[in-house]
């Protein structure tokens, strides 16, 4: 079905903001999602990148590339289809990858994760009642929610270029996280 590349880098906090964090660029894609507001991995409400990264001193990127077997590709003829194959696959990987650095958390005090994407911990976020998170200790926040132009960082740092398809899979999907430490 898949198969996974990993790939890692490690830089400053301070370059990897100077250079690729730019959320005013951002900032209308962000409100143009259907998780707007809705999810509190994402905005409004994300705290500063600067003042939130401010007790950190290095990141370690954490790419994990999901390649896709041609007949998985073949196989995702539907949106359905695609979307469940997806889930299968890019999905799992992106959980292990949270669930990872979540434990390496715990073995490296004042360390903290940026997440792959939006949180998926719950089914149905409790934002969307105005409700606290239920999960506060695996919630995490996503690069898009800083306003990091992951395509430039996953290319210069990690060597992946981020692929798109308008229908089906692409080649591969890849799960992007962030390890900081003070």
């Amino acid at each position: 079905m898949y198969t996974t590349q990993v790939k890692t880098a490690t830089l400053p906090v301070s370059r990897w903001l100077d250079s690729y964090c730019t959320p005013e660029r951002f900032r209308d894609a962000c409100r143009a999602c259907p998780d707007y507001g809705r999810v509190w991995s994402c905005p409004p409400g994300v705290p500063d990148a600067r003042t939130a990264f401010a007790p950190f001193r290095t990141v370690y990127l954490v790419g994990v590339q999901v390649d896709y077997a041609p007949e998985t590709i073949a196989a995702a003829d539907t949106p359905e289809r695609t979307e469940a194959l997806r889930q299968a696959s890019y999905g799992v990987v992106k959980k292990q990858l949270l669930s990872t650095l979540l434990e390496l958390e715990k073995a490296v005090p004042g360390s903290w994760t940026v997440a792959a994407g939006r949180c998926e911990q719950c089914d149905v976020c409790t934002r969307r009642e105005g409700l606290p998170c239920r999960r506060p200790d695996r919630m995490r926040y996503s690069f898009s929610a800083f306003g990091f132009d992951l395509g430039k960082l996953a290319r210069e740092q990690l060597g992946l270029e981020l692929l798109w398809a308008d229908r089906g899979l692409p080649a591969y999907n890849a799960a992007i996280a962030a390890f900081l430490t003070p």
